[in-house]
């Protein structure tokens, strides 16, 4: 189904006419069916709208990121990067490849609910305009298409710009006296924001999002609408070409449309797409350097105390002149074309095949796919596990043993449920895919001895050796007190096969790291240089080594394992590899 909806019978826009309905007859369950029909849709370009967004800002999102620090550098010269390419390799020296996706969290949320807002409202400007001011049962030209487009990015500006708000200011780098550089928490720039502007304070900015989005909407469904009729119109004269050349003496033609005539191949979607990520971010950037600007700094200053939109392009243009409010617009025109060209081919190819529940479980059982279901799986397996263990957990000790009010409490049990969920989901997809990866690369395609030590290892240091958060320490401390158990046990056993793993067992089998500081230690080190070093170093391998250790003997020796460990274990990496069904691939296992 392509993405040009402009086949009432298709969408079922309303005053819409249908071969089984009577335009002297009515029919109430026919108008129940098109009501009906246009929810499906509805739902379905949000669903899809919001899984093409995602997929697109993960791809897109370092560029943007540079994009937001050349717009947001300070006025005085010289400017603190020289370009794109200085840029980034200042950003990766400094942050590292994370500090490229630094505040990834907000913007992928925010992609999900622009893209899918965009596509929602897109299609509910044609039905309105189809239904109030055009016939209904003509096809909509372009100039009405593309102010469509306008209307849908009007939209999705008011949800967008508190988004973009936290976005921006998470992804410029904060400069301590100290030249150490901090990373607020989206939490912590909201609550910022709400103590020293209220409310209103995060649609600061609106009027530059609303300019883009309304005029970038425009350009990016217009270019796509335009770019796909041309290719459209070429097949289409083909084919008229063909059948124009005599075959009968009967002089009646078939008229063939382009709009109608099926989806496009997969180049021309990406070539429609790239163009209108490329009009989207070119034609309007002006605007959204102002809106950067705004969001990332105290622009008083530099405007005489006015905050307005006007107020601050104008002080941009007398500085900078046209360069200034273009500065980073190569970068972020260059990742709009792949980016945007991944969206709608994703959501044209999701339109195309979701036609129904049992396509869908088609999807997800065939073979083919399987490997890389996986790892949605085990990502899905762990954030539930996590969550599940960890909610009930710091919900009874923070309200018994922390002080504080209700709603400082309740931040601390959702910070602990989030990270212990997500550091679980993210073991498991770095464990698996670095599993699939090692079976791949073998000629034989068969998993190797010491391949789960190897993936522990990498999820371990990955995940958890990063981190000194007390919920990495305890469930660091947590595995290795069940590989000293399950070495233990291995020392006594006569040699032997691990035996096949044994299910049930209590899930809940976590235990909580903790203690008082003693009055010293041993003195094994004492050189000064060599223990700090030690220091440094210990925790990370510490880690890697807890996770390598225990990822290899569940593989190998799972009844030497703890049970509950074993339980918890096996619901996150073997149950994950198993499914029948859409139900139980998504809401529970097999």
């Amino acid at each position: 189904m392509s993405l040009d909806l402009r086949d009432t019978s298709v969408v079922g826009a309303p005053g819409a006419v249908t071969p089984l309905q009577s335009a002297h007859e009515p029919s109430k369950t026919s108008t129940v069916e098109v009501v009906s029909e246009q929810g499906v849709d509805a739902l379905k370009d949000i669903t899809f709208g919001s899984i093409a967004g995602v997929v697109g800002k993960f791809i897109e999102y370092p560029f943007d990121t540079v994009k937001v620090r050349l717009q947001s550098q300070p006025d005085h010269l010289p400017l603190r990067y020289a370009g794109p390419l200085d840029c980034f390799q200042q950003s990766l020296r400094q942050d590292g490849v994370l500090g490229i996706y630094r505040g990834i969290s907000a913007p992928l949320f925010g992609a999900a609910v622009e893209t899918s807002s965009l596509f929602f409202s897109y299609r509910l400007a044609q039905h309105i305009l189809q239904s109030t001011i055009l016939p209904a049962d003509e096809p909509l030209t372009l100039p009405a298409l593309v102010a469509c487009g306008g209307a849908s990015g009007a939209f999705t500006s008011l949800l967008l710009t508190p988004i973009e708000l936290i976005k921006c200011k998470m992804q410029v780098p904060l400069e301590t006296q100290s030249q150490r550089i901090t990373a607020p928490s989206a939490w912590m720039i909201m609550k910022s924001v709400y103590r020293h502007q209220g409310p209103a304070g995060f649609w600061h900015g609106q009027l530059g999002t609303l300019i883009r989005e309304t005029g970038g909407s425009a350009a990016w469904f217009g270019s796509y609408e335009g770019v796909s009729l041309l290719f459209r119109n070429l097949r289409a004269s083909s084919k008229t070409k063909s059948a124009m050349e005599p075959t009968s003496t009967n002089s009646t033609t078939t008229s063939v449309s382009p709009i109608n005539d099926g989806p496009l191949p997969i180049y021309q979607q990406m070539l429609a797409g790239a163009a209108a990520g490329m009009s989207y971010n070119f034609i309007f950037y002006p605007a959204d350097t102002i809106k950067s600007r705004m969001q990332t700094e105290d622009v008083s200053k530099m405007t005489g105390g006015r905050k307005s939109f006007w107020a601050v392009s104008q002080a941009l243009w007398q500085q900078h002149g046209l360069k200034g409010l273009y500065r980073g617009c190569g970068i972020t025109v260059g990742r709009a074309a792949p980016s945007s060209a991944l969206i709608f081919t994703v959501y044209e190819a999701l339109r195309t095949r979701a036609h129904s529940h049992d396509a869908l479980e088609k999807i997800i059982l065939n073979p083919k796919y399987h490997d890389v279901l996986t790892l949605v799986k085990g990502v899905r397996n762990g954030i539930v596990y996590g969550t599940k263990i960890r909610f009930p957990h710091a919900l009874v000790m923070i309200f018994l043993f922390r002080s504080g009010t209700l709603r400082q409490k309740v931040y601390l049990i959702l910070k602990a449920t989030r990270q212990h969920a997500r550091n679980l989901g993210m073991f498991a997809l770095v464990y698996k895919g670095t599993m699939l990866l090692l079976r791949s690369a073998r000629p034989s395609h068969k998993e190797g001895h010491y391949d789960t030590f190897v993936a522990g290892l990498l999820g371990g240091y990955t995940v958890f050796g990063r981190s000194h958060s007390s919920v990495s320490q305890q469930i660091v401390i947590y595995i290795f007190a069940r590989v000293c158990l399950a070495y233990a046990k291995l020392a006594v056993l006569p040699r032997a096969n691990g035996s096949l793993m044994v299910r049930g067992a209590d899930p809940y089998g976590e235990i909580m790291g903790g203690g008082k500081e003693g009055g010293g230690g041993w003195g094994l080190i004492p050189d000064e240089r060599t223990r700090e070093l030690v220091m440094q170093k210990a925790w990370p391998v510490f880690a890697s080594l807890s996770w390598a250790f225990v990822m290899y003997v569940f593989r190998w020796h799972p009844e030497t394992v703890q049970p509950s460990l074993r339980s918890s274990m096996h619901y996150i990496y073997v149950q994950s590899d198993d499914w029948d069904s859409l139900r139980n691939f998504l809401w529970h296992n097999k």
